[in-house]
């Protein structure tokens, strides 16, 4: 399979261009889509929680991914979207989470080293993370067939959701 060709869907959902329903309902596409967002997840948390933790940490967030996004389609009688949609938010967070890569580790790196981060990186990662919270907002939109705020409002719901939990868990533990 090209790599291009897997890929590009994710990149147009990330830039709003596709909806999650012109996505193929494959099985074998949202198994590569989780284990992509379980890897970035990794990566990206391995500077705070190193290597160990950030395996605990990637797979609480993917579990929670997959819950949570059951759990608002099976509510709202949207069931029937679930992979596609789990599909297309799963590839998109792989894809806003590559480009984060580099800000996130600039962003840890100097804070460790100096004290501070610079002003203009720790700016474009929350750029970032709006441009997320967007991504999410248009793919649940589409997912309960409702306009963009409540999208978004699902959307945060589940970003403040995992970042409860992984905080509530995971910080504990880089304590002792």
């Amino acid at each position: 399979m090209d790599v291009y060709a897997l890929i590009k869907p994710f990149v147009d959902i990330c830039l709003l261009n596709i909806k999650p329903q012109d996505l193929p309902a494959s099985s074998r596409l949202l198994l590569i889509t989780l284990l992509a967002y379980y890897l970035v997840g990794i990566a990206l948390s391995m500077p705070v929680y190193g290597f160990a933790m950030s395996t605990m940490e990637a797979a609480l967030e993917v579990f929670m991914l997959v819950a949570y996004t059951r759990i608002v389609l099976t509510l709202n009688a949207h069931g029937v979207r679930y992979h596609q949609t789990l599909t297309a938010l799963a590839g998109a967070g792989a894809v806003l989470g590559l480009v984060a890569l580099p800000l996130s580790y600039s962003v840890l790196q100097p804070v460790t080293a100096y004290g501070s981060a610079n002003a203009l990186t720790v700016f474009a990662y929350l750029l970032l993370m709006g441009w997320l919270l967007i991504v999410y907002g248009h793919i649940f939109r589409h997912a309960l067939s409702s306009g963009l705020g409540l999208g978004m409002l699902v959307g945060l719901g589940y970003i403040v959701l995992s970042t409860l939990a992984i905080e509530s868990l995971f910080r504990p533990l880089l304590a002792s």
